[in-house]
């Protein structure tokens, strides 16, 4: 046996016979005692056996009932499951403007002025998408001599695309007709009572066909395109131009890319002074990219060809760097800088287009951009109100201007100054208060040191821009932009000088209310204060001008 387990025996032993012998005091004498405790002597306690007998086992209950199931074979001709695992999609509420795929608008002011827009896309679900336009907008009667300032611009256009699995084939036709009458005479002169302007008809057809990768968040993205534009008016202007354009960029890591920009124009204008000309440019632009946090900076070259014949050209082959930066220092406040050289591509047809006035040319001449340098602050006040202030500063060999032609006065001619400095101060804001108001303002300043020219004839010396939008209730919009130029110096051949133009200042009002979904009425008017401003020299714009229409979703 365990010593311990003696031990505790022996104890409860010991005080159980103090207890006894206590409590026979109590009942008689008090009689004198002798214990003797040995420490050397053993128990032996016998061994107890174990009970190792089962509890018996009771009877099961038994029931009488019969649960015997007859299973009838049941045979079916259906053919077996096949299983076709798709990727799960999403379905997403469609709005309600994508119900109505096509719309049409037609308006009428004075002026005689109809419009007529038609415009159908189709997005339906698939791999290829198409859309067709067609737009008409005239004013069959103008500020001076009823007919004789009549004006009308129509347009033609279809696209589409085709979509595979990780890029896209994409296409557009489109076909312009703009009509101009040079109207830049004057009405009271007896002489030209019965005077009719000639009309200058403005025909222009493109075609671009491109292919571009899908996922814009990939490694590596690029775009390419080849087009053709055609061009000519009523006189002996005829311009083609062939055009290849592509860009492709690349992600080093989540916060550096680089990416390159290539162009090639080859034309072959021709006029009344000119025929058989081949103007060729060709452009790359590599570039590296690092943004991270508040810093942005990119740092590339541009790389140029081009084949125009100029008395102050060095060489047809022109490297410029190309660097800009910005840095946000707080979260509301940063600033920019830039600086960078170019060859600046100039066509006739962008020419005509900035002035359709313009009579035969004598030359056609790119820009060239030794350099312009900039730097301003930007930032953003409470996470509505952005704004950006700053100054740029460049020197540009053979930039364009307009001077009346001194035989036949109601067109333009085409002049360059061989050395210009200009010095740019500019500034703009944006606002954007709730859903329901929008507000951008821009304003330029601009100084111009010529070295060829008298003055920067026809280029405004400031302009201010004001466009609102007010969304008043879910039914209407409406815009209200201003636009102001003024410092427009023009040479008079009358007087054989200068003549400093009045300001300009043109009121523009936009108003679209909707009726139903489909249905929405719209008025649109223009030079509101019926001001007589002119761009150019002896051609004054139209008075006030409105138009007023609905429009319909089909």
């Amino acid at each position: 046996m365990n010593k311990q387990l003696i031990i505790k025996y022996t104890l409860l032993l010991s005080f159980s016979g103090l207890t006894m012998q206590s409590w026979a005091q109590q009942r008689g004498e008090v009689q004198d005692q002798e214990f003797i405790i040995r420490k050397d002597r053993v128990l032996t306690l016998p061994t107890q056996p174990r009970n190792f007998e089962r509890i018996p086992v009771l009877p099961t209950p038994k029931s009488n009932l019969n649960f015997n199931y007859k299973v009838e074979p049941f045979f079916l001709s259906l053919p077996p499951l096949e299983i076709k695992p798709e990727a799960a999609q999403k379905s997403f509420p469609r709005n309600l403007e994508e119900l109505y795929p096509g719309f049409a608008k037609l308006g009428f002011g004075n002026y005689t002025s109809p419009l007529v827009e038609l415009r159908y896309n189709n997005w339906e679900d698939g791999d290829y998408n198409f859309g067709v336009k067609v737009k008409h907008e005239g004013f069959y009667t103008g500020p001076i001599g009823g007919a004789n300032s009549a004006e009308n611009h129509t347009s033609v256009g279809l696209n589409g695309t085709l979509f595979r699995d990780y890029f896209e084939l994409y296409g557009k036709v489109d076909y312009d007709r703009d009509a101009y009458n040079f109207y830049g005479y004057d009405p009271d002169n007896e002489l030209l009572a019965d005077f009719i302007t000639p009309e200058n008809i403005f025909n222009t057809f493109k075609v671009k066909a491109g292919i571009s990768n899908l996922e814009k968040m990939s490694e590596l993205n690029y775009d390419a395109n080849i087009g053709v534009r055609l061009f000519n008016d009523s006189f002996a202007a005829v311009e083609n131009e062939f055009l290849i354009n592509g860009k492709a960029d690349f992600w080093f890591s989540e916060y550096m890319k680089t990416e390159v920009n290539g162009n090639l124009s080859l034309t072959r204008p021709a006029d009344e002074l000119y025929r058989d000309i081949n103007r060729n440019y060709f452009k790359i632009q590599p570039n590296v990219v690092y943004r991270k946090g508040g810093l942005h900076l990119s740092a590339g070259a541009n790389i140029i060809f081009e084949n125009d014949i100029t008395a102050n050209k060095k060489s047809d082959f022109h490297v410029y760097p190309a660097i800009n930066a910005s840095y946000m220092i707080q979260d509301g406040f940063g600033v920019y800088a830039g600086y960078e050289g170019d060859v600046l591509r100039k066509t006739y047809y962008d020419f005509v287009m900035e002035n359709p006035f313009l009579g035969p040319s004598e030359q056609l001449l790119n820009t060239t951009q030794n350099f312009l340098a900039k730097a301003g602050v930007k930032g953003v006040i409470n996470g509505e109100f952005s704004y950006e202030a700053g100054v740029a500063v460049g020197q540009f060999a053979n930039l364009h201007f307009f001077t009346s032609d001194p035989v036949d006065t109601l067109k333009f001619n085409l002049v360059y100054d061989s050395d210009t400095r200009l010095i740019n101060y500019n500034a703009k804001v944006n606002w954007e208060y709730q859903d329901w108001y929008k507000l951008t303002g821009a304003v330029n300043y601009y100084q111009y040191t010529l070295t060829d020219l008298q003055a920067a004839f026809h280029r405004p010396e400031w302009e201010f821009t004001l466009g609102n939008s007010i969304k008043p209730t879910e039914k209407l919009l409406i815009h209200a932009n201003a636009n102001l130029m003024g410092g427009i110096v023009a040479f008079n051949p009358g007087i054989e000088g200068t003549t400093v133009l009045p300001a300009i200042l043109d009121l523009h009002m936009k108003a679209d209310y909707k009726i139903t979904d489909r249905f929405s009425i719209f008025a649109v008017g223009n030079n509101l204060l019926n001001q007589r401003n002119q761009r150019f020299l002896n051609y004054p714009v139209r008075g006030i001008q409105g138009i007023g229409g609905l429009t319909v979703k089909f």
